[in-house]
Formats: C-alpha cells, sequence, structure tokens
C-alpha cells in the first residue's frame, strides 16, 4: 500500500518538474534602469526601398497637374491590406531600378531617399513648371510580419511609417509564456541581400541596439522555448500512461 502511494507521488513531482520554467527566461528588460536621460535612435530614418508603393499627392492652384498625380492603372497596383482586409491605395511602385516615373519630371531614382528628401526633390523639379507646388509622400506598403509563439501572429501594415520591435511585439499581442524570449529572431533584406539578427527581450539593451526600429518588410519570428517542446513531447508520450496507471493504481488500492 505504501509502495503504491509512493509511486503516484513521484509521478506526481515528475509532471511537477516538467511544468517548472525558470523565471529569469520570461522577464523582460532585466538589469538596472538608471534616471538620466539617454538619447538613442534619434537619426533614424526610414528610407525608401525597391519595390515600395508610393503615395504621391501634388497639392497646388493647377487642378490639371494635381490630377495627374493620380496614379494610373499600369503604374499603380490595387492590393489588400494585411492588417484589415480593406483595399489598398493606389500608389507609385519603385521598381527594381530604384526608380519611378512621375508627370512632368519624368524618371526620378527615390531607393535609398527618406520621405524628406524626396518631397523636397520632386518639389524642387516641379517647381519649373508650377507655381509653389507641395508635395506629400507617403510608403503605402511599410509592414512588418510577426511569427512564432506569440499571441496574434501576422502582417501588419504601419501608416506612421515608425515602430520600434517593442512595439511590434505589442501589436501582435505580447508573446506566449512559452515563447523564447532570448532568443528571437529579425529577418531583414538589405540592398538585396539578407541579414538576421538574435535577440534578447531579457535584456534592457534592447533599446539601445540598432535595430531597435524596424523597417519595412521585417519578420520577426518568436521560437517556443525548450519547456514547451519538452512539455509537448512528455505530454504526448508519458501524461496518458501515467493517468492510465494512477487510475489502475487507484482502483487496485480501493480493492485492497
Amino acid at each position: 500500500m505504501m509502495k503504491l502511494k509512493n509511486l503516484t507521488a513521484l509521478m506526481s513531482v515528475c509532471i511537477i518538474l516538467f511544468s517548472c520554467r525558470n523565471s529569469d527566461n520570461v522577464i523582460y528588460f532585466q538589469g538596472e534602469f538608471s534616471n538620466i536621460d539617454q538619447k538613442y535612435h534619434s537619426t533614424f530614418v526610414p528610407v525608401i526601398e525597391k519595390n515600395d508603393l508610393l503615395d504621391i499627392k501634388l497639392i497646388s492652384q493647377n487642378t490639371e497637374a494635381s490630377a495627374l498625380f493620380t496614379p494610373k492603372i499600369e503604374n499603380s497596383r490595387n492590393s489588400i491590406t494585411y492588417s484589415s482586409g480593406a483595399p489598398a491605395k493606389e500608389g507609385f511602385l519603385v521598381n527594381q531600378n530604384g526608380e519611378i516615373e512621375l508627370p512632368y519630371i519624368g524618371v526620378l531614382v527615390v531607393a535609398g531617399l527618406s520621405r524628406d528628401e524626396v518631397t523636397l526633390e520632386i518639389e524642387k523639379r516641379l517647381s519649373e513648371y508650377i507655381n509653389e507646388p507641395i508635395i506629400k509622400v507617403q510608403i503605402l506598403n511599410f509592414k512588418v510580419t510577426i511569427l512564432g509563439d506569440v499571441r496574434n501572429p501576422g502582417t501588419f501594415n504601419i501608416p506612421n511609417e515608425k515602430l520600434s520591435i517593442v512595439e511590434a511585439i505589442g501589436i501582435a499581442g505580447d508573446l506566449n509564456i512559452t515563447g523564447m524570449r532570448k532568443d528571437i529572431k529579425l529577418i531583414r533584406e538589405i540592398g538585396g541581400s539578407r541579414k538576421e539578427y538574435n535577440i534578447d527581450f531579457t535584456d534592457k539593451n534592447i533599446f539601445n541596439a540598432d535595430f531597435f526600429f524596424l523597417k519595412q518588410n521585417d519578420i520577426i519570428y518568436v521560437p517556443q522555448n525548450r519547456a514547451k517542446i519538452s512539455n509537448s513531447s512528455f505530454s504526448q508520450i508519458y501524461l496518458p500512461i501515467l493517468s492510465t496507471l494512477s487510475i489502475l493504481l487507484s482502483t487496485i488500492s480501493l480493492f485492497r
């Protein structure tokens, strides 16, 4: 009788041990925080990339010229936004040479430039034909993809074109408790080549990292931690056996 009780207790302890997690692996931004004001990433400005879709609006007294900046079918595309499913705006597509073609101006190289730089260049060139033109430029396809062990994975459009990796995880509903905090992956395309980062969300120095602000088309992947993988394997294989044994032992104990 005593042996049966000991065996049951041992199985319970095994289950508990497999379920335990180290709190050091789940707490964000560990380390001492100072009260000193620190300015990081103050110079961060997103730049336009190949395959970006630009919304370019001309505001002027010349209504005919302004109408020309409404993209035609041949140099725009209709698509579905990733976050809402609503139709996306038409825009000017940056080709593989990093160029767009605009009325009056013709071909303009924009890849590698910020929105402000493109705005100033278009206004400068248009001023030869239009009195005091005002240009507004927006990147329509500024999006990030968040996959893995988060509550709400998906691809999200970012209307203000500025998003930190912390905000991105927040948009995805935060990491699940079983998500790997110390080995989050960031995949980024730079100049036609792929760059990968390993990110530790338990380290407060993440706020100083050069990848803190995301770029359009970045991909974030949160793997499952080893505890979940182990628990999953343990649960699938051993828990049914342990449950059966426990019931069997309890039945034998009752008869005795």
